[in-house]
């Protein structure tokens, strides 16, 4: 790992010019594709705080059928003045993809979705983008055909760039969906009509499109939808195919009226958080094939070219962007608002923060209300200026904070949203206080319109369990005390262990389980011991086969130096506990435990191919050294020796912001996270459900399945994700 953080620091050394136009000239050449040569635009160069925030206020998509097209489009991203500097068709904007709802313009982020609980949402999604050869956007981006990838034209394994129509799905990420329509990594459709394996539409329709049925049976809440594809979900997330999705209950209506009292109106503002990278025609820049010795600044070349001539083990832009604008300003009234956070990054983590834009004094309390399932029972108190110790917002990405700020106290002041997360997440580099530091301004400059009798999290009401307000939260862990709640009973615990795997270069790969997408050993045909053949003939061999309506206890050890943001498809889940884990003796012990034999890893001369391993050495890609269904000495499934040796006391309750419901959760290195999962629907009481008993309004043993991944793109992208799926 220490070869790539020394890679992430070039940036700093590049010495490029500080004018936007003169850095036409000065910056140095690299190749943002090998198809379109790019030149860097250093992100300190781009004014900040000129722009607007896009707000979705007012305008917001509520149908039960909606038209949803995915699209290549111009978005002025950057602040109009350096646009202005350039020639068409570049004057007028950045090429971006994205999501054109239900007929209003294409937008990055799209416009918000909101559905009502219980009203089903049917979505036929048409991919518009362009065939190859009408892309302005396409040959900027160089999809790794070396990866395991959707890959339409068949040409996997190929050193050369894609060229053709570009495939494309949609997840609905933290939603209780059918599998059919969740957006599964090989279920993607092209604008020419070719499918993936796992292609499903509820409904006939074009042969470059797919209908989804989505129940939202779902408790209000924060949910987003984006691309899935197999392989290329970083290319089109940071391409702009995101958007939110919200889900309204008779308690969070999303009205001035609603029955909670939660700021609503202009006083309810989504915030999609990424970084960027752009060159010096206002595209966006993504690193993807450049000679060592052209670093690309931020992200240096690729670790391990020979293996993989284009991936990269982590994309980090050095432009924050938030709601398709970078570096945005957004004019409040001094009283409450409530904020949708969510961190949309590839790969960087956000740790957020107000300050005074003057003094760098601290800024207002947030009060977090909700995570990615929905809201808390009570409020949590963050970034309290009198504590020092005091938590603050940290998002993972695909991470959801539901948060109100009171600006009452601070009227007639610029406030400052700052980041101080390192990247990578926990031991990286820290942001640049004047570039990745900052997110957005936030002047308190409007005049208050009246009186402000919104819900106050200060006063310590609750926000469920009371009159006329959604029940409390079913709890399947006690947050206290980091230990199962009253009358839940696991039938299943699982270890499952994340490892990297070194080239000389850097990472090749991350694995789940040290096992690849298709559950076959590196090299071989051979399946991993105990997993099975799934049930739709796409070739994969599975390994989690959780009953519907149980719950299960999933240990999750982190052998990497960096935390994981993992997501579960299909369920939200509840943090039992983290634990410090002796990796040096656990790995020692996991590695001994490896048979030996002929597989796939890295040869003498750098190269991917056949390599004999000796008995007691660690074969990336085998999967765990032990059969998956034979429960180890500690009784736990997945293939792995028992960690109970190797554990350092005491275990660490959820962070105050982790006790509700969540469907990604940080995975920190050198620890076990625990994880209590239950197939069944989030509002079920804990004795209201047994194993083999599906309270879904669908079946989700039908279908493709579903999966689970690290929400790092590159990560995820290049073998870090498994599918799975419940069984009767």
């Amino acid at each position: 790992m220490t070869t790539r953080r020394q890679l992430l620091k070039v940036g700093a050394a590049l010495g490029l010019g500080s004018l936007f136009p003169l850095s036409l000239l000065t910056a140095t050449r690299v190749s943002g594709s090998v198809q379109t040569p790019q030149t860097p635009l250093p992100g300190a160069e781009i004014p900040q705080f000129v722009e607007p925030l896009p707000t979705f206020s007012g305008s917001r998509v509520s149908a039960s059928q909606l038209l949803v097209r995915i699209v290549e489009f111009q978005q002025r991203i950057l602040p109009a003045s350096l646009y202005a500097h350039l020639s068409p068709p570049f004057s007028a904007g950045t090429y971006v993809w994205g999501y054109q709802v239900d007929g209003r313009p294409p937008h990055y982020p799209g416009y918000t979705v909101e559905a009502r609980q219980g009203v089903p949402t049917v979505v036929t999604y048409v991919n518009a983008l362009p065939l190859p050869g009408q892309s302005q956007l396409l040959p900027r981006l160089t999809v790794d055909q070396t990866i395991h990838w959707a890959d339409p034209l068949g040409q996997m394994g190929s050193t050369a760039p894609f060229v053709g129509a570009f495939p494309a799905v949609v997840h609905l990420h933290g939603g209780e969906d059918p599998s059919a329509f969740d957006g599964a990594p090989e279920a993607w459709f092209t604008a020419d009509g070719r499918h993936g394996q796992g292609y499903s539409t509820y409904l006939p329709t074009a042969p470059n499109a797919a209908v989804y049925w989505y129940p939202n049976g779902q408790p209000a809440t924060t949910l987003w939808f984006h691309d899935h594809t197999l392989g290329a979900t970083r290319l089109t997330l940071f391409s702009g195919l995101a958007a939110f999705y919200l889900i309204r209950d008779a308690y969070d209506t999303g009205q001035p009226t609603n029955p909670l009292g939660l700021p609503a109106g202009a006083q309810e503002i989504e915030l999609m958080i990424q970084d960027r990278q752009f060159d010096t025609r206002g595209q966006l820049l993504f690193p993807d094939g450049t000679p060592p010795e052209q670093p690309t600044g931020l992200n240096g070349p690729p670790p391990n070219p020979s293996i993989h001539p284009y991936w990269i083990p982590e994309f980090f832009g050095d432009v924050i962007v938030v709601n398709g604008k970078a570096w945005p300003y957004l004019q409040v009234e001094p009283r409450r608002y409530r904020f949708r956070f969510l961190n949309a990054a590839n790969a960087r983590f956000f740790q957020m923060r107000l300050v005074d834009a003057q003094t760098q004094q601290s800024g207002p309390i947030f009060w977090q209300i909700g995570t990615d399932g929905g809201l808390l029972d009570r409020p949590v108190k963050l970034n309290d200026p009198y504590d020092p110790a005091a938590p603050t917002l940290l998002l993972a990405p695909a991470e959801r904070a539901d948060v109100i700020i009171d600006f009452a106290p601070y009227a007639g002041r610029t406030l400052l949203l700052t980041n101080s997360a390192p990247a990578p997440f926990p031991d990286g580099d820290p942001p640049d206080p004047a570039t990745t530091g900052r997110i957005m301004q936030i002047r308190v400059s409007l005049p208050l319109s009246g009186a402000d009798t919104s819900y106050n999290p200060a006063s310590g009401l609750p926000l469920r369990g009371g009159s006329n307000q959604p029940p409390a939260l079913v709890r399947l862990a006690n947050p206290k005390t980091g230990t199962l709640a009253p009358g839940v009973k696991p039938i299943v615990r699982r270890l499952l262990v994340l490892v990297e795997v070194e080239g000389p270069g850097g990472p090749v790969e991350v694995l789940l389980n040290n096992t690849k997408w298709d559950g076959i050993r590196e090299g071989s045909q051979e399946p991993i011991a105990g997993a099975r053949s799934d049930q739709q003939g796409q070739g994969l061999y599975l390994s989690e086969l959780p009953r519907v309506g149980a719950t299960e206890i999933w240990e999750i050890a982190n052998l990497t130096e960096d935390a994981h943001p993992i997501h579960i498809h299909l369920v939200q889940f509840q943090l039992l506990n983290r634990q410090a884990l002796d990796v040096d003796s656990y790995r020692a012990h996991y590695d001994s435990l490896f048979p030996g034999g002929t597989y796939n890893g890295l040869r003498p001369d750098g190269s991917w191919g056949p390599v004999h391993y000796p008995a007691g050495v660690f074969i990336p890609g085998y999967g765990p050294p032990l059969p998956y269904s034979q429960p180890n000495a500690g009784g736990a499934l997945g293939g792995n020796p028992d960690i109970t040796p190797y554990l350092r006391a005491p275990l660490n309750p959820p962070d105050p912001g982790e006790e509700g419901w969540k469907d990604t959760i940080k995975v920190y290195p050198g620890q076990v996270t625990r994880l209590v999962v239950r197939w069944a629907p989030i509002s079920t009481p804990v004795a209201a459900v047994r194993p083999g008993q599906n309270l879904y309004p669908f079946d989700p043993t039908q279908g493709p399945g579903y999966v689970w991944h690290c929400h790092i793109l590159d990560h995820e992208d290049n073998e870090m994700m498994r599918p799975y799926l419940p069984v009767p």
